[in-house]
Parts: C-alpha cells; structure tokens; sequence
C-alpha cells in the first residue's frame, strides 16, 4: 500500500510538471504572436507566479515579458493565463 502511494505521488508531481511546461510553451507562442502582430520586439520571458484558486480555472499563470518598440526603449508587459485558452494581456503604453 505504501508503495502505491509513493507511485502516485511521483505520477502528481509529473503530472504537475508536465502541465507546468505545457503552459510555458503555449505562452510563449501567445506573447510572441501578440507581439509580432503589433510590429513589436519581443526581448525576454519569463514566468512570474502560478496563483491557486477553486472554480473552473484552478490554476492562475501569470508571465511576463519584456519587449522594445523602437529598439531604444524597454517596457515590461503581463500575460495571465486560465486554462489553455483564456488570456489576458496587459501593456503599458509604449512610443510608437
């Protein structure tokens, strides 16, 4: 019985891992889209938070990334994730 519980743990936690970098990569590809779409320099990434919340969307992703308009200038903009595919972006406002 111990053992079963010891696999299961492991399972969770690759589980958790595994989902973990599937959301890395589905916002990096969302950050870069966005960002290409409004003729921006896409400079870093970076994941910020994980919140834990009960509901539909259990996990809360929050990245954020640093992109350049101009190639002078670096600004800092936010991208939260629920689920796989609700998302929200923030920009601060940056010279065009």
């Amino acid at each position: 019985m111990k053992d079963l519980l010891i696999l299961f743990a492991v399972f969770l936690i690759c589980m958790w891992f595994w989902q973990q970098r599937k959301q890395s990569e589905r916002a990096k590809v969302l950050i870069t889209k966005h960002c290409e779409s409004l003729n921006l320099q896409l400079l870093s990434v970076a994941q910020k938070n994980i919140c834990f919340r009960p509901g539909a969307d259990f996990f809360r992703y929050t990245f954020e990334f640093e992109f350049s308009s101009d190639t002078e200038s670096c600004y800092v903009g936010m991208l939260y994730l629920n689920g796989e595919y609700k998302y929200h972006f923030e920009l601060p406002p940056y010279r065009v």
